[in-house]
């Protein structure tokens, strides 16, 4: 039987407009009371990524979860908590909360917030290429009878897209998340790492926010794209597929769905899933742009040890930009950040190029850079890849 994905299209986050298409993406999967029972306690887990206002993209819109929070209500939720944990907290939590509008929206709703880094936390045990892996989440993923995803409709300078499946990443608290990225610094490694994850986590409902969106270099210094839609299905597999259908991006060519199909978790192609709703064509969006997968990630340790000087993509300040707050440095996982006279400074010999520090940085001072070498490996790709699909528009 074929995965259901819904589309809805919602033009503006009008919070009636959103209401009314939120209901409307339910409704194909048997609207919200097909998960959320009379007395249930929920969790809502939204993408928090940075402490940046709505209208910047890099976070879930304050209206999406408003909706979402009434719509648990109305289906007899008891409690609603909505929580997330971006990278690191750099002064108060409330500070992201408040930023960000959750702390409003959710308040509005009659909900209310969880400082995932007060949590008790809870070990999941996973194996990642056939190793043992133990993680800490908060305790409130298990304690709870609901937990529903929220995640943003996102490019990523690692992974190439970040959505439902990463969007579990966030119930590892704070600066924990970083030491992942140095645990397993090859993007298939990280990618298999968080499906894993995914897979542990008792997340029942996965919705996404893509009404505006981020390309290019996202997660937090990408262009809002205006891509006028939500997607929502039982799988967050499925909700990733229904992403790459819609910006005409090849399922296989991202790293943690390549990983999904090769274990056999979620729909394995498009062919899988039953998208119900608005009608893909309308749906479809024009001009996103997703960052290429870095062919140095496929490339062997002991040829990679060889041309590390040549081939590599990594972090670059961007002139005139960087206050030298020092967040950068205190979430590199490599500690391959300095913070000198002109700012930051990146040790290439130590970056694993996990860019943590774009995601952290207050004023999006930091950019991916290419190697010359690896620039040129690139630019022949992205032609080889035009002339493919020119040959197979003729």
């Amino acid at each position: 039987m074929n995965t259901k994905v819904s589309f809805q299209k919602c033009e503006s986050y009008d919070k009636q407009e959103v209401a009314n298409s939120i209901k409307a993406l339910l409704e194909p999967l048997g609207s919200m009371s097909a998960f959320v029972q009379k007395n249930d306690i929920v969790l809502i887990k939204p993408n928090m990524l940075s402490c940046k206002e709505p209208e910047r993209a890099a976070t879930t819109h304050p209206s999406v979860i408003e909706a979402v929070v009434r719509e648990c209500f109305d289906a007899g939720a008891s409690e609603v908590w909505v929580g997330d944990s971006p990278p690191a907290i750099f002064g108060r939590t409330e500070d992201f909360w408040n930023k960000t509008g959750f702390a409003k929206a959710t308040e509005t709703a009659g909900g209310k917030m969880l400082c995932f880094e007060k949590d008790e936390k809870a070990n999941v045990n996973f194996k990642v290429f056939g190793k043992e892996v133990t993680a800490s989440v908060i305790k409130k993923v298990f304690d709870a009878d609901v937990v529903i995803s929220l995640s943003k409709m996102k490019t990523h300078n690692l992974t190439r897209i970040t959505g439902a499946v990463k969007n579990h990443f966030g119930f590892i608290p704070g600066f924990a998340k970083a030491l992942w990225h140095k645990k397993f610094t090859k993007v298939n490694e990280f990618s298999a790492f968080v499906t894993e994850l995914a897979r542990s986590l008792p997340v029942k409902l996965h919705i996404m926010d893509g009404i505006e969106a981020m390309d290019l270099q996202g997660p937090a210094s990408g262009r809002v794209k205006k891509n006028n839609i939500l997607i929502a299905s039982e799988s967050p597999v499925a909700v990733d597929m229904g992403f790459c259908k819609i910006v005409g991006l090849k399922p296989e060519s991202v790293p943690i769905m390549k990983y999904c199909k090769s274990i056999g978790w979620g729909p394995a192609s498009f062919n899988d899933v039953d998208f119900v709703g608005t009608k893909v064509e309308d749906c479809i969006v024009k001009g996103y742009i997703v960052p290429p997968a870095p062919p140095v990630y496929l490339i062997p340790d002991f040829v990679l040890e060889l041309i590390r000087k040549m081939i590599w993509t990594g972090p670059n300040l961007k002139p005139n930009k960087c206050v030298k707050c020092g967040r950068c440095k205190n979430i590199c996982p490599a500690k391959a950040i300095e913070v000198g006279s002109n700012g930051a400074e990146f040790d290439r010999t130590k970056c694993i190029s996990c860019f943590c520090c774009m995601e952290v940085c207050p004023i999006e001072a930091i950019e991916m850079k290419a190697s010359p070498l690896m620039a040129i490996i690139l630019k022949l790709r992205n032609v080889r890849n035009i002339l493919s699909r020119s040959k197979k528009n003729e």
